[in-house]
């Protein structure tokens, strides 16, 4: 195992700007995750650890060595990619030893280190089929089974579960989270679905064109987001965005103002944290609703207040419908302050 750190890396592809002198460490045994948009660079960093692109500027070390030079087979780390990519005429057990026998590693010594890793994952009754004969959650699990099997010091994973339906993406995130438990390698991990990064990370990075806007724990990206940028990408749904204009009617919004002009401010509520009622006196925020949707247990509530669109919870026992009036209520405390014009967040 070994730490990782970037040091004001950059890399352009022609005129686009995907990491733009950019510093951080991964710690030794620790689960990173790159997290961001399409484009935003955070594969082609995943591609600069693993030797597959070279940085156009800064240093890359592993385990404290400047990897100036050293080809991808020398750096010791193992690559696991949303495409499987197994060798489809070798069975599960000839693509688990692939590596290993690579290594000159042969006989009862690389039977058992088979064996090792199909029971860890679950594939023990699947050695004899090959790719074409599994599933695609069986083939993602040979996939980490292959790169685990190396004892590698540095797992990088790219978009591992982007190819895999709802069910089997929780089964093999719960997996993988499994697999770093156990063994603490660490690891690198590039992702666009934020509550993939959230359930697996130790820390995380929020990317965008090429820059970090904030790293830090899953909890503290929820609870202190930087900026809107990072409010609105980490949190199911996403954050509402709302110009205080809007707002300035709620006593709690109009007390934090205190002087300021509405107009330069964004307001963030989380949906889970705004209640959808029946109408009252009109005293409060009264919205419009334009849609309902089902999710289970409770609803959600879409509704348009002063030409700002926002997300509520439905309050239980209310009835609204399309159309008709509702009240919007939230605690003081669940709003969030951005400048209008940077994002950054205001204290």
């Amino acid at each position: 195992m070994a730490a990782i750190a970037f040091e004001r890396i950059g890399k352009r592809f022609g005129r686009a700007v995907v990491a733009d002198a950019l510093s951080l460490e991964v710690a030794d045994g620790e689960f990173f995750v790159f997290l961001g948009p399409s484009g935003c660079g955070k594969s082609t960093l995943l591609h600069i650890v693993a030797g597959i692109e070279p940085p156009d500027a800064g240093t890359l070390r592993i385990g404290g060595v400047d990897m100036r030079g050293v080809p991808p087979q020398r750096r010791d780390v193992a690559m696991v990619f949303q495409s499987y990519a197994l060798y489809p005429h070798l069975d599960v057990s000839g693509n688990l030893a692939f590596p290993l026998r690579n290594r000159g590693l042969a006989g009862a010594a690389l039977g058992a280190e088979v064996q090792r890793v199909a029971v860890a994952l679950g594939l023990d009754e699947l050695l004899e089929k090959r790719p074409g004969e599994l599933s695609g959650g069986q083939r993602q699990r040979v996939a980490l089974g292959r790169a685990l099997i190396r004892r590698p010091v540095a797992f990088l994973m790219d978009e591992p579960l982007s190819n895999l339906d709802a069910s089997l993406r929780l089964e093999i995130r719960e997996e993988i989270k499994r697999v770093h438990q156990a063994h603490r390698v660490t690891t690198v991990y590039v992702t666009h679905d934020q509550e993939e990064a959230m359930a697996l990370a130790d820390r995380i990075a929020v990317l965008r064109a090429g820059r970090i806007v904030q790293c830090d724990a899953p909890e503290a990206l929820y609870a202190r987001p930087a900026d809107s940028f990072v409010a609105r990408f980490v949190g199911t749904p996403p954050m509402n965005l709302l110009p205080a204009t809007a707002l300035a009617r709620h006593a709690a919004i109009t007390a934090h103002l205190s002087g300021r002009d509405p107009a330069t401010i964004t307001v963030g509520l989380r949906p889970h944290d705004v209640q959808a009622r029946i109408a009252g006196d009109g005293s409060s925020l009264q919205a419009r609703i334009v849609l309902l949707e089902p999710a289970g247990g409770f609803s959600w509530v879409i509704a348009e207040l002063d030409g700002a669109r926002i997300k509520a919870r439905l309050a239980d026992g209310a009835h609204l419908a399309p159309g008709v009036s509702a009240e919007l209520t939230f605690a003081a405390d669940a709003a969030y302050f951005f400048d209008a014009a940077s994002g950054r967040r205001l204290e």
